[in-house]
């Protein structure tokens, strides 16, 4: 019984200051560190229901970056700035794949707008590759639908510079 109680009052009593506590977190903006820098992106019509109103091919500079659960993108070329809000209703995310849904309403003139745009994106290495969707609806002010407009966009980016 003495043993027992020496083997417990000095397993009680060692020193574990030397020992730290695991702490850890996940962060989308972690995860998404894979996409942030300055990227060449080239953007080719895959589908369309209105070819006069879309651009068959773009190329832009864009630069991702992000704080917290905010996704950052600014066009280089147009100045266009964009924020998203990454939650898990607007995010499907595993550190290759980036998806998410961005919606936005106005009222311009005599007429209410409704632009979707849905994103897919996967991360290869400095490369990602994927799609991205627009959905352009407009209403007159009573919000009876006037036209809906869709485009389907084959995206590449290469990564120029960054983490």
């Amino acid at each position: 019984m003495k043993k027992i109680l020496l083997i417990l009052f000095l397993v009680l009593s060692s020193n574990f200051a030397n020992c730290e506590t695991l702490k850890g977190s996940t962060s989308h903006t972690e995860t998404l560190k894979g996409f942030f820098g300055i990227w060449h992106v080239t953007s080719k019509i895959e589908s369309t229901n209105n070819h006069k109103l879309f651009n068959l091919m773009s190329v832009d500079i864009w630069n991702l970056s992000g704080a917290g659960n905010v996704l950052f993108l600014e066009n280089g070329l147009t100045g266009a700035k964009s924020s998203i809000s990454i939650s898990e209703e607007n995010y499907d995310l595993d550190g290759k794949k980036l998806k998410f849904v961005r919606t936005k309403e106005f009222t311009d003139g005599k007429y209410n707008y409704k632009h979707t745009e849905t994103p897919e994106f996967c991360l290869e290495g400095n490369i990602f590759r994927g799609y991205d969707t627009f959905k352009i609806e407009t209403f007159d002010l009573s919000y009876n639908p006037i036209s809906i407009d869709v485009v389907k966009y084959k995206v590449i980016g290469q990564k120029i510079t960054g983490d």
